[in-house]
């Protein structure tokens, strides 16, 4: 069997701003009719990312849920589904040339952002051009940004620096997460025990490691959303702890 040979993603290309609400907002001021519609590449690219995460991410609710969650999505209520969508921009801007050159015929078609599930042309786009990669062979690319993402956004006000034993550190905070973490699930201190390691040493993160990460972060991202807040509260008391472990074996200051 042929190894699969692929370049990783380059993250350094700067990526749309444009959210789909404000595509919504700009068409509407212009009395556009919105169920058939040519769009900007901008405006394109906002509906695809809507798409993108929609697709990703509605496995996780029953399908009594899933147009609140499409709706909820469009409104921008879920901060933390802003990875997805920021992981999307990149993926579109790595593009392969033959899916490039797709993008750029859909770009010339109408569609129907009133109604957006109907735009059969464009899904299979991004299911195939952007889910399928993202769900297999870049899936620990997705959880190596997810755990960049919230290491800023969610960790990153914890006192890492203040640890002076990174490595020996690690296993503190597991044996930490264990005593003190009685309303986390299993799932949930691995993911804490991969956000300390790296928090500390990213350079050691490996790629399996990554890959627990998105795909755990990919199934429960709904579940994420909720607790994000709370688990932060947790990790940064757990490193409060280590700190405070730290110190009390440094001795009396003389």
């Amino acid at each position: 069997m042929a190894e699969v040979v692929y370049d990783t993603l380059n993250f350094e290309g700067s990526i749309d701003e444009k959210t789909f609400r404000g595509t919504l907002k700009e068409l509407g001021a212009k009395g556009s009719n919105i169920s058939k519609i040519e769009l900007s590449g901008e405006q394109l690219n906002s509906l695809i990312a809507v798409l993108f995460v929609y697709g990703l991410h509605y496995d996780e609710l029953a399908e009594a849920k899933r147009p609140r969650f499409l709706n909820t999505l469009v409104e921008e209520k879920l901060p933390l589904f802003q990875l997805s969508q920021l992981f999307s921009r990149h993926l579109l801007n790595n593009l392969g040339q033959g899916a490039m050159h797709e993008l750029q015929q859909l770009q010339q078609s109408e569609n129907n952002i009133e109604d957006v599930l109907s735009n059969e042309s464009l899904l299979d786009f991004v299911e195939m051009e952007m889910l399928d990669p993202t769900t297999s062979f870049r899936k620990w690319e997705y959880g190596r940004f997810a755990m960049a993402f919230m290491g800023q956004n969610f960790f990153g006000h914890i006192k890492w620096d203040k640890i002076k034993s990174k490595t020996d550190s690690l296993k503190s905070i597991g044996v930490l997460l264990e005593e003190n973490g009685h309303k986390l699930d299993s799932q949930e201190k691995r993911f804490l025990q991969l956000m300390a390691k790296g928090m500390l040493l990213p350079q050691k993160v490996n790629m399996s490691e990554f890959l627990h990460v998105g795909s755990y972060v990919q199934e429960n991202m709904m579940g994420l959303s909720v607790r994000i807040k709370e688990l932060s509260m947790v990790l940064e008391s757990i490193i409060e702890k280590e700190i405070a472990k730290q110190k009390g074996k440094e001795g009396p200051s003389l």
